[in-house]
């Protein structure tokens, strides 16, 4: 298969989503360059890198790949964006690395439901890092061919996508982006401030930017989990009475657990919360009963906005 089909079945969906949420969660501004093919044996690690592995179809991983000190000023500019306050850490730390997960999770969940319009059939993991150099030898391991577009960064630097191919088995289709307006919020009555929220999100920054916001509109009572098997623990013992839940995460999804709690009899309203637009699993969803979706990226001048209007706050 020819480096322009790869590029534009595959590619193509990830680098413009990285651009425009490069937009609109850290008001950088990005232009992507000519793809080029990487020769395996010369393929350097830069520093630092969020992955998605690739299976199906297509087998192999997604890399976006950044020098340390890009992966640092967009690190500090997503967390300015979302919590409005000026943010300069000098080297990637806990924060830095959960907002440039964040980052990762928005392109990717993006990209991806882009992708699965078209039935390419291609299954992705959620995203992760790599700070250590020898760990690319095992992503580097069967890897036929590299394709690599870089990105420059107004003011910044530049960061890559790499494709790293093993395996490719599929054929090319046009792919357009659909926008997806959300759900109306079927509840009528505002939220008493004294309720318990539960929020659930295996992204500690994101529940540190709804726990905020939440607090902004007076409520206080606000409990957490990371994790989809987790919150049904939650709702089963402690009874909270307004859920705010992600869709991707790492040992149980959204979808699943609300499954689950509505099997376990309850009626607790959830707003679900994420990257993924895809028609499918919105529809899975609204089959178990939800009051809402809110699409990321969420920021510090929405935020409250956003969720005040499904808390039914005049």
């Amino acid at each position: 298969m020819s480096i322009d089909t790869i590029y534009k079945v595959t590619l193509h969906p990830f680098i413009n989503e990285s651009i425009a949420s490069l937009k609109s969660m850290t008001s950088l501004s990005g232009s992507a360059g000519e793809a080029f093919m990487d020769k395996v044996e010369d393929f350097r690690f830069k520093g630092y890198a969020v992955c998605s592995d690739i299976t199906g179809c297509l087998d192999g991983v997604i890399m976006m790949h950044h020098y340390p000190e890009t992966a640092v000023s967009i690190g500090n500019s997503v967390c300015q964006n979302m919590f409005d306050e000026a943010y300069n850490y000098p080297e990637i730390n806990d924060e830095l690395s959960n907002a440039l997960a964040e980052w990762g999770n928005t392109i990717v969940g993006r990209a991806t439901d882009l992708l699965s319009r078209n039935n390419l059939k291609f299954d992705f993991s959620s995203p992760y890092f790599i700070h250590n150099f020898k760990d690319m030898e095992n992503y580097l391991a069967g890897v036929k061919e590299i394709i690599t577009v870089p990105i420059t960064v107004e003011g910044v630097g530049r960061y890559y996508f790499n494709l790293l191919v093993r395996n490719v088995n599929f054929q090319t289709s046009n792919v357009e982006r659909e926008q997806s307006s959300g759900i109306a919020n079927p509840h009528s009555t505002p939220l008493p401030l004294e309720s318990k929220i539960l929020l659930v999100d295996d992204s500690a920054m994101i529940r540190k930017a709804i726990k905020r916001f939440l607090a902004g509109l007076g409520y206080e009572n606000v409990i957490e989990a990371d994790d989809g098997s987790t919150a049904v623990e939650a709702v089963k013992n402690q009874a909270p009475d307004f859920l705010f839940m992600d869709v991707v995460m790492t040992k149980m999804n959204g979808n699943e657990a609300l499954k689950a709690i509505r099997a376990s009899g309850s009626n607790v309203p959830v707003v679900m919360l994420s990257s993924v637009t895809d028609k499918g699993l919105v529809d899975e969803c609204q089959a178990s009963g939800v009051s809402g979706f809110i699409f990321k990226p969420i920021q510090a001048s929405n935020g409250a906005e956003i969720i005040k209007d499904y808390l039914k706050i005049v």
